[in-house]
């Protein structure tokens, strides 16, 4: 329990903070960088100690696929949609496409058949997705705030797909980290070398940077993903996956004070929804109706 509520944590704190730095002025690019710098660093010699030739065991093909799916292109992706579209947008559209994507790709590429729970779960997401769209509807600068929903349900079917082809390649939890965030940063910091706006780094402050980087690199970037994984081993994926369940509320109440967005009727419908949705999805509602048989404890 308390390695999966340090992962949601994170996540929603991450969210929040996200959308805050593109407030601020950083670019999708900054953060990106500022995302996969310190994990990169740190996880460097574990990525050459386990053999840099096959990537540890994974493999250059399918490691490059896993690193453009987790690493630049879900950063890129979900930190764009934010300079369109509402937190509470992203809070819940990622993670709704995130398992939309990973139920269904789950079901063709490792053949796992889809439960009455995935299928309920499924609806409910779905609505949610419909009640933030006609969120987004209602909004004053349709096209932009529509691109930037887009953008998050490309991220999270990108999620969703990096973790369906893990579960397909069975590759070790630590070690696709390692592989992800060291090709990230030597995908990233090249093209950010030779491109990058160093005066909006430095107008940014010191302080917001050093947050930046705690919240994205050591944060989402590294704990998170171990201590979920953790959470996985111990409670098993189903259990751990209620974990995701609490980031979209938990991210929205957050930005209420820091970001001063206050979700409207329909974007609290969404993520309703969404939040139930995914608790179903994921057997809460299973767990939580459970009876202890007699005499147990």
């Amino acid at each position: 329990m308390a390695w999966g509520l340090l992962a949601a944590a994170i996540w929603a704190n991450y969210t929040v903070l996200a959308r805050y730095a593109v407030k601020a002025g950083l670019s999708p690019a900054d953060l990106t960088l500022l995302r996969f710098l310190p994990g990169g660093l740190m996880m460097a010699p574990l990525f050459f100690r386990w053999g840099w030739r096959d990537l540890g065991g994974i493999g250059w093909r399918r490691g490059i696929v896993l690193t453009v799916l987790a690493g630049p292109g879900f950063s890129l992706l979900f930190m764009s949609g934010f300079t369109f579209a509402p937190l509470v947008h992203g809070a819940v559209i990622a993670p709704a496409c995130q398992m939309l994507t990973g139920l269904t790709l789950s079901a063709w590429l490792a053949h796992q058949r889809w439960t009455r729970e995935s299928a309920i779960g499924a609806a409910l997401v779905t609505l949610g997705l419909v009640f933030i769209g006609g969120d987004g509807l209602a909004q004053g600068g349709l096209g932009m705030t529509l691109l930037g929903d887009a953008l998050f349900a490309l991220a999270g079917a990108s999620w969703g797909l990096f973790g369906a082809l893990s579960r397909r390649w069975q590759v070790d939890a630590l070690r696709v980290t390692a592989v992800v965030v060291v090709l990230s940063l030597a995908m990233v910091a090249p093209v950010f070398l030779l491109m990058a706006d160093f005066g909006r780094l430095a107008n940014a402050g010191a302080g917001m940077l050093a947050m930046q980087l705690v919240a994205q690199g050591l944060g989402a970037g590294l704990v998170a993903v171990l201590a979920y994984s953790r959470a996985a081993a111990l409670l098993g994926s189903g259990r751990a996956g209620f974990f995701g369940a609490l980031v979209p509320g938990a991210a929205s109440l957050i930005a209420i004070p820091v970001l001063g967005e206050v979700p409207g009727p329909l974007q609290v419908m969404g993520i309703g929804a969404v939040v139930v949705g995914l608790l179903v999805a994921f057997g809460a509602a299973r767990v939580l109706l459970a009876r202890p048989a007699p005499g147990g404890r």
